[in-house]
């Protein structure tokens, strides 16, 4: 278990550095106000994600939570997005409003984390259901 748990954060690691560093490394031109936004956006989704994958492997230990484990993955994606919403309303569709291509640019993040998130959650379902 603690293995699966340091090769996950070992390629959460490698690939939210490689790709915040390749991010605006590719941008046409980068703004100083949006480089600490990315920075925030990448922390959000690596952070979040993380977080979400350790809790999936302590929880697919117990019967009675496995069973849940794709309605509560669900929710937590609802409420990501959300939280995500809530943190960047101002940069997304509030007053301090970004280009469209700046906007479009901060979903990069969820682009690279989230098929992160399905592979390693679907591993830890398919691991339990097999030794069910």
């Amino acid at each position: 278990m603690l293995k699966n748990i340091l090769i996950i954060i070992v390629v959460f690691l490698f690939v939210g550095t490689t790709s915040y560093f390749l991010h605006p490394f590719l941008l046409v031109e980068e703004h100083q106000f949006f480089v600490p936004l990315l920075k925030k956006a990448y922390l959000f989704h690596f952070s979040f994600s993380l977080i979400l994958i350790l809790a999936f492997i302590i929880l697919a230990r117990y019967d009675k939570y496995f069973v849940q484990l794709g309605f509560i993955y669900m929710g937590l994606l609802v409420f990501k997005i959300v939280v995500f919403a809530a943190l960047f309303y101002p940069q997304l569709l509030g007053e301090n409003l970004l280009s469209s291509f700046y906007r479009s640019s901060l979903l990069i993040p969820v682009i690279v984390f989230l098929p992160l998130e399905v592979i390693f959650i679907s591993k830890i379902m398919r691991g339990k259901k097999a030794k069910i």
